[in-house]
C-alpha cells in the first residue's frame, strides 16, 4: 500500500541520513587527532646520522625483497645495500594497521609490540626507546612472539632514501615512526645487533583495535620476498595461508583513477578533508576476505559507488596528461605500482 511504502522510503532515508553524519563526524573526529609534528626519531640513529656512520634497518613488507628495496627511492635512484639477511625480532609481530588506500590496499605492514614486550619492559624502559603502549590484535596471529624480517645495512645517504620513500620527514601526517628493536641474525656466528624498524603512527594506525588484512597484489610481494630472503618455513607458511584481499578487476582500475585525483586535491591543493572524508567512507563498506561472497560483492558495489565521481575526473586528468606527455614520473611509477598483479 503507499503508506507502507512511504514509510519504508522514509525509513531508508533516515538511515542514510544518519549514516552519512556518522561518517561526517567520524571525519571530523580523525581530522582533529593531527598532531602538532612529527615523531620523535631514535636518539642512536640521529648520532649514527649525524656521523655519517652505517645504520642497520629492519625490513618487513616490499623490504623483505633486496631488488624492491633497491629501485624504491622516489628519486630514481639507486639504493646499494651493504648486507642484506635474514633475521628474527622477539616480541614484536607483522601487523597490518598502517592506513592503505581502501579498497585496493585495506592495510600495509608495519610492526607492532605483543603483550610479552610490556611485561618484559617497565615504563622507564619504553620511554627509552620512544615506545608508546597500543593493545592491537593480529588478523591472524603467528604461533610465536617473534616476526621475521630482512637485516639490512645502509650508508647514512642510502638509509635517508628508504626513510623518504616510506614518507618519512612528511611531518605530523607521516604513517611510520622509526623505533629501535634488537636484530638476531639467522647466522648464529653473528651477534644480535640494535636496528631501526617502522611502526605505524598513531595518526597512521588504522582506527580499529584489530589489524585489517592485506591485498593480495601486497602478500604476493611478502610472500616472494620472505621466499627469496629464505625466511623460516613456518613463517613463510603463515604468510601464505594468511587471508587477502582481491578486488576485481573493475574495481582496481576505478580505485586507480580514483586514487589520480584525490592526490591532485592532497598534494596539489593541500585539501585533504575530501580524500580523508572518502577514505573514511570506504573503510565503512569494506568487508573481510573471510566474509561470505554475497557479503564482499556489496562491498564492492558499494566501493564502486563511493569511488565513481573522483575516479570519472581521475581517468579525464590521466586521459589529458598522456596526450600531451606532461605525465610526471611519480604519477607513473604511482600506477605501474598499482596495475601490478602478483
Amino acid at each position: 500500500t503507499p503508506l507502507v511504502v512511504s514509510a519504508c522510503v522514509t525509513s531508508a532515508a533516515l538511515a542514510a541520513a544518519t549514516c552519512i553524519i556518522c561518517v561526517y563526524r567520524r571525519t571530523i573526529s580523525i581530522s582533529k587527532k593531527i598532531p602538532k609534528e612529527g615523531p620523535t626519531r631514535p636518539q642512536f640513529l640521529l648520532d649514527a646520522l649525524a656521523a655519517n656512520e652505517d645504520v642497520y634497518y629492519f625490513g618487513v613488507g616490499s623490504n623483505l625483497s633486496r631488488s624492491r628495496l633497491e629501485n624504491r627511492s622516489m628519486s630514481g635512484k639507486k639504493i646499494h645495500p651493504i648486507s642484506f639477511e635474514p633475521c628474527v625480532i622477539y616480541d614484536f609481530r607483522l601487523a597490518f594497521n598502517l592506513t592503505g588506500i581502501p579498497p585496493m590496499e585495506p592495510a600495509m605492514g608495519s610492526i607492532e609490540p605483543l603483550p610479552s614486550f610490556y611485561e618484559e619492559n617497565d615504563d622507564d624502559q619504553m620511554n627509552s626507546r620512544q615506545l608508546r603502549r597500543t593493545e592491537s590484535k593480529a588478523f591472524v596471529a603467528y604461533e610465536t612472539n617473534e616476526c621475521h624480517g630482512a637485516l639490512i645495512k645502509l650508508s647514512a645517504e642510502d638509509y635517508d632514501l628508504v626513510y623518504q620513500s616510506e614518507g618519512g620527514g612528511s611531518g605530523p601526517t607521516q604513517g611510520y615512526e622509526e623505533i629501535e628493536v634488537t636484530c638476531v641474525p639467522y647466522d648464529k656466528s653473528k651477534k644480535p645487533v640494535k636496528a631501526v624498524a617502522y611502526r605505524t603512527t598513531e595518526f597512521g594506525r588504522v582506527d580499529q583495535i584489530q589489524d585489517l588484512w592485506p591485498s593480495k597484489r601486497y602478500m604476493g610481494i611478502i610472500r616472494s620476498g620472505a621466499a627469496e630472503l629464505g625466511l623460516e618455513a613456518s613463517y613463510q607458511k603463515w604468510l601464505a595461508d594468511h587471508p587477502a584481499h582481491e578486488p576485481s578487476l573493475l574495481l582496481r582500475k576505478v580505485s586507480i583513477n580514483s586514487c589520480l585525483f584525490m592526490g591532485v586535491l592532497h598534494f596539489g591543493l593541500n585539501l585533504h578533508f575530501i580524500p580523508l572524508l572518502q577514505t573514511v567512507m570506504l573503510y565503512q563498506v569494506l568487508v573481510p576476505p573471510t566474509a561470505p561472497v554475497w557479503k564482499q560483492y556489496l562491498g564492492e558495489v558499494a566501493a564502486v559507488i563511493i569511488l565513481f565521481p573522483s575516479s570519472l575526473l581521475g581517468v579525464t586528468l590521466r586521459t589529458i596528461l598522456e596526450k600531451s606527455g606532461k605525465t610526471p614520473p611519480i604519477v607513473k611509477k604511482f600506477i605501474e605500482h598499482f596495475e601490478e598483479t602478483t
